[in-house]
């Protein structure tokens, strides 16, 4: 296992801050998540921890080696960081067998040939793919392909595996299966994990933290259920799961709803012309024949487990989701209540 600390470091592209004063320190053993939409810095972070770019600024060390210091003047090589990666494209060599890959980088490392077949068969196992070993990357799926690239980074049983959106080019089935069996495999190898994805779902379900960046700036880190129910700003109230957001008025210790006579404690304490109520859909309630906020269902989405409704209040549109009902429930056009378990104020 390795930690690893991010001290201060910046990544510029002449005048083009894309990485700004990124740190965080991740323990032995744990599953991080680097999350945020594309462009936001988060490749380039996971690249620079690789050895594939080099920081403007800053310091990066892996277990007790200083593996990049601008201001010392260290820089070592990805080959030398004891690191396994694992990319968005499979990156599997056609031309080999699924056995020859997982074992390529033993091959060059010159470890002894029954060394070599025994730790290729045990990370074959390990992914599920004993069978396949002399089959070529034509003859299998993408989550094939993919559990190949992840048992050729683990054959070298790295301090730190490093993920660059492994799942993206995967169907949404796929990716979910393959969600826990990456878990599993940290897991059981106690092995630290850096993975970057543009997916919050993948990012929450995964994760032991989560850092969320937007235009190169880490906005949060924290624990994935923390970040979801108690977001610092609006970027990550918005980028994590869905949420209502409607325009508030700061009236005394209380916060309005805006032409409304709703109200929350302003716990937050946040004061202006520009206040914003946020409120995720599984938050509201629909209630009749009373409630807090009289409302006009609009339109419903029936989702299987499900059902997706917009609200229309006043100049106000709620998205609420509602669990085990579907659209007959509340018609279209149906008068009904709104009432709120939680909200947010930023």
């Amino acid at each position: 296992m390795s930690e690893v600390k991010i001290n201060h470091v910046y990544k510029r592209y002449g005048s083009i801050t894309v990485v700004d004063d990124f740190n965080l320190e991740v323990k032995d053993g744990e599953f991080i998540s680097i999350l945020g939409p594309s462009g936001c810095g988060k490749t380039t972070t996971l690249r620079m921890v690789a050895g594939f770019e080099r920081a403007t600024e800053g310091t990066i060390s892996i277990g007790d080696t200083v593996v990049s210091s601008s201001e010392q003047g260290i820089f070592v090589p990805p080959e030398k960081r004891g690191i396994g990666m694992v990319f968005q494209s499979y990156a599997v060599w056609p031309h080999m067998t699924v056995a020859d890959n997982v074992g390529y980088p033993l091959k060059i490392q010159h470890v002894p040939t029954e060394e070599r077949k025994k730790r290729v068969a045990e990370m074959l196992e390990l992914v599920h793919l004993g069978e396949y070993s002399e089959r070529f990357p034509s003859q299998l799926s993408g989550g094939q392909q993919q559990r190949v690239a992840l048992a050729r980074a683990l054959v070298m049983r790295p301090g730190l595996l490093l993920l660059d959106e492994p799942l993206s080019n995967l169907d949404a089935k796929l990716r979910e299966s393959m969600r826990f069996e990456i878990s599993a495999i940290q897991k059981k190898m106690h092995i630290t994990v850096i993975y970057v994805t543009h997916d919050q779902s993948e990012a929450m379900a995964m994760s032991d933290r989560v850092v969320v960046m937007s235009a190169g700036v880490v906005q949060q880190i924290g624990h994935p259920h923390d970040i979801y129910s108690n977001p610092v700003n609006k970027m990550v109230a918005d980028f994590i799961g869905l949420v209502n957001f409607v325009k508030g008025s700061v009236q005394g210790d209380r916060v309005f709803i805006e032409g409304t006579e709703v109200s929350f404690p302003n716990t937050n304490g946040v004061s202006g012309d520009n206040v914003t109520v946020a409120v995720r859909p599984e938050n509201i309630t629909i209630t009749k024949p009373a409630g807090a906020l009289a409302g006009v269902v609009r339109h419903s989405f029936f989702l299987g487990d499900s059902t997706d409704f917009r609200i229309e209040c006043g100049k106000h549109m709620f998205r609420v989701i509602v669990k085990g009902v579907d659209a007959t429930a509340f018609p279209d056009g149906t008068n009904v209540f709104l009432d709120f378990s939680k909200v947010m104020l930023f």
